[in-house]
């Protein structure tokens, strides 16, 4: 239940990693165009895609997360990274709008909080869960 309102908490007050970074444009208010018959519905859904960096020694990396009920390995629903050129392991994952707490596993064995993601609760076992949200 606390991690529940925690979540519940940061999706309103928390905005994803890099938001509000793309320039000194940012702050200007845009008339957005009206939507017209035949234009397509706006966003539902976020695109993201999570790195890991510095374990291209290891022999697997999963993504998993509140958003696949914290799967443990691809078959109950982790999400498989694949190891670039750079060493470093990538996957991009589609979600609905809200708030996700997620962890890589490495090796299978190994569950780690994102080092690059500084938004994170209390995991409740003396760890953090990071936290992505979606704003579409």
């Amino acid at each position: 239940m606390r991690v529940v309102l925690v979540a519940s908490l940061l999706l309103v007050a928390c905005r994803p990693p890099g938001y509000g970074k793309g320039g000194d444009d940012d702050d200007v208010a845009v008339d957005a165009p009206k939507a017209t018959a035949g234009d397509a519905p706006p966003a539902t859904t976020c695109d993201h895609t999570f790195r890991l960096e510095g374990e291209s020694s290891a022999a697997s990396v999963w993504l998993t997360g509140s958003f696949i009920a914290w799967g443990g390995d691809p078959a109950n629903g982790a999400v498989p990274l694949a190891l670039g050129g750079d060493g470093a392991w990538t996957v991009t994952h589609t979600f609905d709008a809200g708030a996700y707490l997620y962890k890589f596993i490495v090796d299978g064995t190994s569950w780690i909080a994102d080092p690059a993601n500084p938004d994170g609760v209390d995991d409740g076992f003396g760890g953090r869960n990071s936290l992505y949200t979606c704003i579409p």
